[in-house]
């Protein structure tokens, strides 16, 4: 009896591995949301079907929003090293300029990024790739996810390693980052509804010879047909994009409808046929045909699973905004998986993922919808309108600098805003007199940059994946009222599962003091919209540069009673 006894409990089944968080698909969101989990000490693993990472990609603008998000993890000089700022975008309709934007006089002040930065797809994944192991972590690949099960305690996750062996991850939370063709996706039976659009693209990574300059983008028009290049490393290498009618299938599936490689002279033949220009593209480095859908889900979340990324949704490249958008879901994600995993925060903070990110997907997925159907319009009726309206609209953009700031304001997704909910807070305000017009910064808005003395700025402060407290007193403080406002912001935690930071920016009555950074100007006051009648203001910054909480005095109790509320410690 003893050795029956034996020999069962050698037959056992192994341990599951456990993990907190299991990320399926290394591409851009699936590196960023690692390396953010990594910076909140959330233990995870991240799998990918691939055995090597991809060296090519589709993506190449990294938007202001982005950069700012690489600012804060210490990776946007990285980042602008592998880049080129290109100066603006010119259409050309016939094979005539008709209009030209340009980009570099735009002068934000509130963020040091006023421009679009052309690096591609696989330099950003490469960045990212290195900062996660820095943090001790390999993206394992080979990996076939089969199925998960979901319970009350977790995620268990089924897959085959490269070798075709079976394993079993346990997980409290899961993100499907793994694209278009997501399998997570698939598992979960969210729908991916849209539609492919007509068109089929041609696409190269080459060298071109040519008239025309190599840091504009170029836009070309041609009858329903178009082309485009986008400027990467000057003369060393440009992107190609040919369009033009698709022949296919409209109702086949996504999964039909993907990418294939293509003869280069045919990239060559079709781009010169719309560019009308004496061209000459050679030492080709990728060249891929392909379609493009625009689709979403409706739901970003399923009870501990999350999709983020392209395997949410995809849309048309009009704008540049497809990987910005999927960087951006795994920074709104990461910090509140932390904190929930942490004890911090209920489980229904997760829920403000889909109610703050979904309208942002279907917003991103609207616009750059309509922009890519108004260029690429398919009657010959639709092609004499856009031809005649091309230049006036670019005209009008060219002229006003205020115009083409707002257009940069959107399509750099710094103008992006989040509905207030139970995690986004403006402190009641008090009476304003008749005249002035509401703050536009609060809770659920961007945190602006903005000089506070010659050599810092408030962005020099807000880094790091942390939460910061931010008290701004136009007024200027005494001893006292230092000594006061700084043993206030003492008692606040100094961790609710992530740092909390805390700094004064004031002009003084006694000088430089180490407990504030002394303001040398107004610049940070009007960013902040702190004004001589109300002439103190108090912001909780959340983690992904929003902000979470808004007060228009120094209301330290109130933020006290929102961080003890709502990121306390969970019963």
């Amino acid at each position: 009896m003893a050795d029956a006894d034996v020999q069962i409990e050698s037959m056992a089944a192994p341990e599951v591995a456990t993990t907190e968080v299991l990320i399926v698909g290394a591409g851009p969101t699936g590196l960023m949301a690692a390396a953010l989990l990594a910076r909140c000490g959330v233990k995870f693993r991240i799998l990918d079907k691939s055995e090597t990472a991809v060296h090519e990609s589709r993506a190449f603008g990294v938007q202001a929003k982005s950069l700012e998000l690489f600012l804060s993890m210490g990776l946007a000089e990285t980042v602008m090293d592998k880049g080129l700022i290109a100066a603006g975008v010119q259409i050309f309709v016939d094979g005539k300029e008709a209009a030209e934007l340009n980009l570099d006089d735009i002068g934000h002040t509130d963020t040091p990024y006023s421009f679009i930065l052309m690096v591609p797809q696989s330099e950003i994944e490469a960045i990212l790739l290195e900062d996660v192991r820095r943090h001790g972590i390999e993206v394992e690949r080979g990996i076939e996810v089969t199925t998960f099960d979901q319970s009350a305690d977790g995620i268990v996750l089924h897959g085959l390693d490269k070798s075709g062996e079976a394993f079993d991850i346990k997980a409290s939370y899961l993100i499907g980052a793994d694209g278009a063709h997501s399998v997570v996706r698939h598992i979960l039976g969210l729908s991916f509804e849209g539609a492919p659009y007509p068109q089929n693209f041609l696409l190269a990574d080459c060298k071109i010879d040519w008239p025309y300059d190599y840091d504009h983008v170029k836009i070309f028009l041609r009858g329903r047909n178009m082309a485009v290049f986008m400027p990467l490393r000057g003369k060393e290498i440009g992107r190609i994009i040919a369009i033009e009618p698709a022949e296919t299938d409209m109702n086949a599936p996504i999964e039909q409808q993907g990418s294939s490689e293509l003869p280069f002279s045919e990239v060559q033949r079709a781009f010169a046929a719309v560019s009308g220009v004496d061209v000459r593209l050679y030492d080709p480095i990728w060249t891929s045909r392909y379609r493009v859908h625009h689709r979403a889900v409706k739901s970003y979340r399923q009870g501990r699973v999350f999709v983020a990324g392209d395997a949410a949704h995809i849309h048309s490249p009009a704008g540049g905004q497809g990987m910005n958008t999927g960087l951006q879901d795994a920074a709104n994600l990461a910090w509140k998986l932390a904190l929930v995993l942490k004890g911090h925060a209920r489980d229904k903070l997760l829920d403000t993922y889909q109610t703050e990110r979904w309208p942002v997907g279907q917003m991103v997925l609207k616009s750059t919808d309509r922009l890519f159907g108004n260029m690429t319009v398919q009657s010959e009726r639709a092609t004499k309108i856009r031809n005649f309206l091309v230049p006036i609209v670019f005209g009008l953009l060219t002229k006003s600098r205020w115009v083409r700031a707002k257009a940069f304001h959107f399509m750099s997704q710094l103008g992006i805003r989040y509905d207030v909910n139970d995690y986004l807070l403006n402190s009641a305000p008090q009476p304003m007199p008749l005249g002035f017009a509401s703050s536009p910064v609060g809770a659920g808005r961007r945190a602006p940059d903005a000089a506070i003395a010659h050599d810092v700025s408030i962005f020099d402060l807000i880094k790091n994946y942390h939460f910061h407290v931010l008290a701004l007193s136009r007024k200027s403080l005494d001893r006292d009222e230092i000594e006061t406002l700084s043993t206030q912001l003492a008692s606040l935690p100094k961790s609710i599962g992530l740092p909390v930071e805390t700094h004064i920016v004031a002009h003084s009555l006694i000088g430089r003091d180490p407990r504030l950074h002394r303001a040398e100007s107004s610049d940070v006051f009007e960013a902040y919209r702190v004004t001589r009648a109300r002439p103190q203001a108090l912001f909780l910054i959340r983690p992904d540069g929003y902000i979470a909480f808004h007060a228009e005095s120094l209301a330290i109790e109130a933020l006290q009673d929102f961080l003890t509320t709502r990121f306390g410690p969970v019963a």
